[in-house]
């Protein structure tokens, strides 16, 4: 499962990498890379999830939440505007990804248990 997790992330970001250089118009420079960002980030934390070793109902709710906050921090960095100040998809990018870290730390201390 987590070398197809890495494959389907590769192929995510290469996807995604293709369709901004090729609607360069539409889709900005940065947004491309924000985007390449935030699916290397859900990639890493769904593989990080899956190398702590806890019971299969917490792996599998961790892998569908984090599949979904991952999507919708996805359309949160290509809806990021270029300027930094007042910029609520940042904001919501990094209170998601938080979440997410979160989620992850509490699976471990819950394996622990």
């Amino acid at each position: 499962m987590r070398k197809i997790l890495l494959i389907t992330g590769a192929l995510l970001l290469l996807i995604n990498t293709f369709v901004g250089l090729i609607f360069s118009e539409f889709y900005a420079t940065h947004q491309m890379l924000f985007g390449d960002f935030s699916i290397a980030l859900t990639t890493g934390l769904l593989y990080a999830s899956y190398q702590i070793n806890t019971v299969d109902g917490f792996r599998i709710g961790n892998t569908l939440l984090l599949c979904i906050s991952g999507f919708f921090r996805f359309i949160c960095a290509v809806t990021a505007s270029d300027q930094t100040d007042n910029n609520f998809s940042l904001l919501l990018f990094v209170v998601i990804l938080c979440i997410e870290v979160l989620l992850i730390f509490i699976s471990n201390i819950m394996r622990k248990k």
